[in-house]
């Protein structure tokens, strides 16, 4: 319903509006009058306006009118259902993302709360919008408050102090990049983004098995800020204050693949169901790229070209192949690179190493792994004479936790067997057939 005092001119407490402003459909948005910031192109000023997603009433020509009940953040979850997730934009999606590990944290949060011994289950139904709606508490979830909960999609951007203050914000947590300095500043509006850059991924995956480090190379050394440089600390410093040294890098980090070459929308955005654990979400493994000699299983889609050197196997956790980049091109098999579609031939793995008998209960990470991060002697001590932040409720509660290590290696990481569930191996190939029935060997990292 249009504002009759716009359309009767009215006097108002704070008029600005020279003249209605319409976008390309003719839907008024008076924001638009005030307001010069130019979004992505899919989120054009001038396709959707401002109030689709930022709410507010785009009809009244008053600042404090206006204003009332905006949404600064249109990504954060708990909005998400009004603002991503309304009609014609990505409902879905927003579902799939509520249930997702990366909003959840249920694996974190069940896995603590069983070896603290509060929970015979590692795999409870506890969330961290459980937590935040009831307050539930205990010795292992004041922790998981205080020292982990920082790193999932209901964390309010800029809700946390310092550099914790970029991480979070539900959808925006991924898609946002920062505009162009080059713009005026009254242009600038965060860039949404459908090709996800790895930095937004490593603000967050660069603690526990610290795998966004290894990925691009970067070891966390210990604490002593050495090696030394003129006699100061090194300048090799993560945001958080830990050092970190350079040694060899992924392969698919040199060759300039980033996490969503491999890491589908299913893994990472969720596929609707409450997983406890990530191998229950996962759905590309490293033979889906580098296959056996035998051809496409019968499974595979008509997306996926076939071939004698090249196999996409069914996902472990779905009734079809993943989504990859994967095309034919001159007769030989490609990943094309999601961000400068850069192509990547695919090799098959050697079938004499990778195939012989002796190595079949083997992954591919026990071998190809050149160094694993490694912590000894870590534990953990709390202070209830202080007081810390709760990342979930954000405020100073007491109890005060910190962590320990004696020290950290990098070499010759241990190897474990890891037990695949039942109810995965009618997807698996021959390989990982004899992986599930006698069980995985796999590097061991912390966390």
């Amino acid at each position: 319903m249009l504002n009759l005092e716009v359309l009767a001119g009215a006097k108002l407490q704070n008029p600005k509006v020279e003249q209605v402003t319409t976008t390309l459909n003719g839907r008024v948005d008076l924001c638009l009058s005030c307001h010069k910031e130019k979004p992505d192109k899919a989120h054009g000023r001038e396709v959707l306006g401002c109030a689709v997603c930022h709410k507010g009433n785009p009809l009244s020509g008053d600042k404090q009118r206006a204003h009332m009940g905006m949404v600064l953040n249109p990504g954060e979850l708990r909005f998400a259902d009004k603002t991503c997730g309304q009609s014609g934009c990505h409902p879905k999606e927003v579902t799939w993302v509520k249930n997702s590990l990366m909003a959840t944290n249920r694996g974190i949060i069940s896995t603590l709360r069983f070896y603290w011994g509060e929970s015979p289950y590692n795999d409870e139904d506890l969330s961290v919008k459980i937590l935040k709606d009831t307050g539930m508490n205990s010795l292992a979830l004041d922790y998981y408050r205080k020292l982990c909960a920082s790193c999932h999609l209901w964390v309010e951007r800029g809700s946390l102090p310092s550099f914790l203050a970029d991480k979070g914000g539900g959808c925006t947590a991924c898609h946002f990049v920062k505009d162009e300095e080059k713009k005026p500043k009254d242009e600038r509006h965060p860039k949404t983004v459908k090709v996800i850059p790895m930095e937004n991924c490593v603000l967050c995956h660069n603690r526990s098995g610290r795998v966004g480090l290894s990925y691009q190379g970067q070891f966390e050394s210990e604490g002593y800020g050495t090696p030394y440089e003129e006699g100061d600390f090194s300048s090799r410093e993560l945001i958080d204050g830990r050092f970190y040294r350079i040694f060899k890098d992924d392969i698919h980090h040199e060759k300039g693949l980033t996490c969503i070459d491999c890491h589908t929308q299913k893994e990472i955005m969720g596929d609707g169901e409450r997983h406890a654990h990530f191998e229950e979400q996962l759905e590309v493994t490293c033979r889906d790229c580098h296959g056996t000699s035998k051809t496409f299983t019968s499974q595979s889609s008509s997306d996926y070209p076939k071939s004698p050197n090249h196999q996409i196997t069914k996902s472990p956790n779905s009734s079809s192949p993943p989504k990859l980049n994967i095309q034919q091109k001159d007769g030989l098999f490609v990943l094309e690179n999601k961000q400068n579609k850069k192509l990547h031939p695919l090799h098959a793995p050697n079938p004499v190493a990778c195939m012989h008998p002796t190595h079949r209960r083997l992954s591919c990470q026990a071998c190809h792994s050149t160094w694993v991060p490694q912590c000894y002697g870590c534990h953990i001590r709390m202070d209830r004479s202080k007081t810390q932040l709760d990342k979930i409720s954000i405020k100073e509660t007491p109890g005060l936790w910190e962590e320990f290590r004696s020290f950290i290696r990098y070499e010759c990481p241990p190897l474990g067997i890891f037990e695949h569930g039942e109810e995965r191996q009618e997807a698996l190939s021959e390989k990982s057939t004899l992986q599930a029935e006698t069980g995985e060997v796999v590097v061991l990292v912390p966390g």
